[in-house]
């Protein structure tokens, strides 16, 4: 299987991941579960509301860097190898 292909591949299921977690995240927004969590932050429940965000906003991130870099690689961009100039016109 070709890179490209591969990489499209992998670009729909990681959109897929994405959408379900934004999906996710509007559900429970939508069924006042947010909300909830909200008043858990005083009493001893506070911490998985704490943990609960900030593992989201980790994962969500981490899905959509792969996605961005998969994207990059599905487009076909290719960044060359810089060249070191041996001349004297260069900053010092």
């Amino acid at each position: 299987m070709s890179k490209r292909k591969r990489a499209g591949i992998q670009v729909a299921a990681l959109s897929i991941i994405c959408g379900l977690i934004i999906w996710h995240v509007i559900h429970w927004q939508a069924s006042g579960m947010y909300l909830e969590m909200f008043w858990w932050v005083g009493t001893d429940k506070g911490c998985i509301t704490v943990l609960y965000n900030l593992g989201l906003m980790v994962l969500l991130g981490a899905v959509l860097g792969f996605l961005m870099e998969k994207m990059t690689v599905l487009l076909g961009y290719h960044v060359g190898a810089a060249r070191q100039s041996d001349e004297g016109g260069g900053a010092r």
